[in-house]
């Protein structure tokens, strides 16, 4: 008994409305130090200990409302948990990444180039760790708008890397990875990030690319969660139309 009365009060509206005004306030500062900076401070240890809690809490309260048969709550919550959740666990495998499993890393190729390290840093001189696959970039291509001007250079349309994948026991297998149009190859995101002109040992000009790699085990419980929250609308927009149809307030 002790415990209902406690959790009806830890969850209850009051404490939510201002858990909500705290958690919008906090969202307008973090967004005032840009998303490098904010990044870094959410990633401290007390701050994923805080979204843990959170998630936890919105988790218990999902429930609740599902067994009082209250769907619309219960998807919303739920689905905040699990949003938090696998950010949570992108940021654990950030945390415990090693060099034999990184988390995270670039990868600079010219047509020709097979690598499987990964670096990080302005010049990307800090190796970070190796993934388990090959990647050899076969063509990188740079599509320009049409000029009519012959002295002026078109703006750059798309970029794009054609490359060869050769995991370990599998036949390679040729991807073409452009811009929001990613890899997925053993459990990492391979982005084309961006691009760059340098010279080769023979002091000819060259095109490179810069490949941005990620594994994120989180990524699939965030789309659930998202997911979640839409059936959570879809299903409160349906109640309130049938309430509003039968003379009844929605709340």
């Amino acid at each position: 008994m002790r415990m209902k009365r406690f959790l009806n009060n830890v969850l209850s509206l009051s404490v939510a409305m201002w858990l909500c005004i705290f958690l919008s306030l906090g969202s307008i500062a973090l967004a005032c130090l840009g998303a490098t900076r904010a990044g870094d401070w959410m990633a401290r240890l007390p701050n994923l200990v805080g979204v843990g809690l959170l998630a936890l809490a919105l988790a218990i309260t999902g429930t609740r409302a599902l067994f009082r048969k209250r769907v619309d709550s219960a998807f919303f919550h739920l689905g905040s948990a699990v949003i938090m959740a696998g950010w949570l666990a992108g940021q654990i495998a950030l945390r415990t990444a090693t060099p034999e499993n990184p988390a995270k890393g670039l990868m600079a190729l010219i047509d020709g180039d097979m690598s499987d390290q990964l670096y990080e840093g302005p010049r990307l001189q800090t190796l970070v760790g190796r993934v388990p696959f090959t990647v050899k970039l076969e063509k990188f291509s740079v599509e320009r708008y049409p000029s009519k001007d012959p002295g002026y250079e078109a703006p750059v349309r798309e970029y794009s890397s054609r490359v060869v994948i050769q995991e370990r026991n599998k036949p390679s297998r040729v991807e073409n990875i452009r811009v929001n149009h990613p890899a997925i190859v053993a459990g990492f995101y391979i982005y084309q990030m961006s691009w760059g002109q340098s010279y080769d040992r023979w002091g000819q000009p060259v095109n490179y690319t810069v490949l941005q790699f990620k594994r994120d085990p989180g990524l699939y419980a965030v789309y659930t969660g998202f997911g979640l929250l839409f059936v959570g609308a879809f299903w409160f927009a349906a109640r309130c139309f049938h309430l509003k149809r039968g003379g009844a307030a929605c709340s």
